[in-house]
């Protein structure tokens, strides 16, 4: 094995967007943030701003009319930014890994432009990983089999000698049927044992 694709949300590093939702309500007393999150899944815009297609001062604007809201936009901007904290485990097992120089390592992440600025500017060790394919430049999303076809073709891999490690067990499905090597990351001991596992068995091929 000689390539490593990493998720970022729920692998490198946790998010709850609660967070978001509840500081807004802080501010704005009159708005169930539950209503607001309804709103935002049934209008679909956190796929749409993860695939490019809506701007955040349009999502902005749109939110403010309809919960009539008093919040200006860098406040909005911060709150619904600041929901991430680092997987310490993962933190340390991307920075000792990136050290040994031994594989070839990748970001592949459904995220947009807000979101990946505030990761870079606040969770360093994220930058380690510099080369990247991000699906709102791409306007595809995981587990669309699309997105991985581009991080193929884009990085020269080939599929049986990569490895993608992610949260969401739809997604190593989609890369599966593309012949990428998945692990479904769901707590640090087990993916270790997974991770040294599949090192060995791909190792002896």
């Amino acid at each position: 094995m000689q390539n490593i694709i990493f998720d970022l949300g729920n692998t490198l590093l946790y998010f709850d967007f609660c967070y978001f939702y509840d500081r807004i309500a802080e501010r704005e007393k009159n708005l169930n943030p539950a209503a607001m999150k309804k709103f935002i899944h049934l209008n679909r815009f956190d796929i749409k701003l993860m695939k490019g297609n809506l701007r955040h001062k349009d999502f902005f604007r749109i939110i403010k009319k309809k919960f009539n809201l008093k919040i200006g936009y860098s406040d909005f901007i911060f709150f619904y930014s600041d929901v991430f904290w680092a997987n310490a485990p993962m933190k340390n097992f991307l920075e000792k890994i990136e050290r040994v120089k031994k594989f070839r390592l990748f970001l592949l992440s459904n995220t947009d432009t807000v979101h990946i600025n505030f990761i870079d500017k606040n969770f360093p060790f994220v930058r380690l990983l510099k080369k990247r394919v991000l699906s709102y430049k791409v306007r595809s999303v995981k587990p669309q089999k699309v997105i991985f076809k581009h991080t193929l073709r884009k990085f020269r891999l080939k599929a049986q000698e990569t490895l993608l490690i992610d949260d969401m067990k739809e997604n190593i499905e989609s890369a599966a049927e593309l012949g990428i090597n998945g692990i479904h990351y769901r707590n640090h001991k087990s993916f270790l044992k997974q991770f040294s596992a599949l090192v060995k068995k791909l190792d002896k091929k």
